[in-house]
C-alpha cells in the first residue's frame, strides 16, 4: 500500500524537526566540550609556568649560595 503525499510530507517535516533538535543539542555539546578543553589547556599552561618559575627560583638560590 502506497502512502499518500500528505502522509509523506508530514513524515518528512517531522524528521526534519527531529534532526534540527539533534543538531542543536550537538552544538550545545560541542560548545561545552570547547569550554572544557579551554579550561584544561589554561590549567596545564598555568601549572607548566609555575613549574618553570620554581625551577628558575631554585637555580637562582643555588647560584647565590655558591
Amino acid at each position: 500500500m502506497a502512502l499518500d503525499n500528505k502522509t509523506v510530507l508530514e513524515n518528512l517535516v517531522n524528521q526534519r524537526t527531529e534532526l534540527i533538535t539533534q543538531i542543536e543539542s550537538s552544538r550545545t555539546t560541542v560548545l561545552r566540550l570547547d569550554g572544557a578543553i579551554d579550561v584544561l589547556q589554561q590549567l596545564i599552561e598555568s601549572v607548566e609556568k609555575t613549574e618553570e618559575t620554581e625551577e628558575v627560583a631554585e637555580t637562582e638560590v643555588v647560584a647565590e649560595n655558591e
